[in-house]
């Protein structure tokens, strides 16, 4: 008996090792062991939609709607493993109503490094296409560089603040990107998001500029657009502007 009991023990042991090793292996996922040896741009793609609905109940007032549309076209997009399409949404109201209070909380609910992250991209007319008549170049710009960010991480935010101040025609080099195709100019772009935010004044009659007008989002029928119409139904949070 001796004997048999001696020669059993290997055999507990290893069993006791590949124990631990198949628990280590269910806690490690394939894309937690790519963020701990190597860079890889989707971990820094951490939604909290829990944390997203508190704090936009909490500190939006009067958004009802505007809070469940967004809230839903999120899920269903960031839910979806294969998206046939980017997610836009168009953030519009008066001054005060939560607009941009609303794209920096998404911002900072999607991404670990919120508006900071390398994968979220913040375009200002008054900032970077300051002249009129350099159209011809900035078109150019803003393709190579929304390209050349998705060519790096197809994960990523685009925020284009201010559409009312874009000038006419630049904003419509983005249609390529927002519709259904699989590949654009060599690029996989399905993943990303891009939000787009214009004072209501820039608008017309329904709620939309016309094309070619300041303000006017680039003709896409396909993509998906979630319109939060941040009509004044009471005061956004304290210091959020736009």
């Amino acid at each position: 008996m001796a004997a048999v009991t001696r020669g059993c023990r290997p055999w507990g042991l290893l069993l006791g090792l590949l124990g631990l090793v198949s628990a280590a292996a269910a806690a490690w996922d394939l894309t937690s062991l790519r963020c701990n040896f190597g860079a890889f741009c989707e971990c820094d793609f951490r939604p909290d939609f829990q944390g997203l609905e508190c704090d936009l109940a909490q500190h939006l007032a009067g958004q009802h709607l505007a809070r469940a549309l967004v809230v839903k076209a999120l899920k269903a997009f960031v839910q979806d493993p294969a998206p046939t399409k980017p997610l836009v949404l168009s953030l519009h109201g008066w001054t005060g109503t939560g607009k941009s209070y609303v794209s920096s909380l998404l911002a900072h609910y999607l991404f670990r490094g919120g508006l900071r992250s390398p994968h979220v991209h913040h375009f200002s007319p008054v900032i970077h296409f300051p002249h009129p008549g350099h159209l011809e170049r900035y078109k150019k710009d803003l393709k190579s560089w929304v390209q050349g960010n998705l060519t790096a991480c197809s994960r990523s935010l685009f925020l284009f603040d201010e559409m009312d101040k874009m000038a006419p025609g630049l904003i419509e080099v983005l249609r390529p990107f927002l519709g259904s195709s699989w590949v654009v100019y060599g690029t996989n772009y399905r993943k990303a998001i891009f939000i787009f935010i214009r004072w209501l004044l820039a608008l017309g009659h329904h709620g939309r500029a016309s094309p070619g007008c300041p303000g006017a989002l680039p003709t896409s029928p396909e993509a998906p657009c979630a319109a939060l119409c941040a009509q004044r139904a009471g005061p956004a949070r304290p210091g959020a502007k736009g």
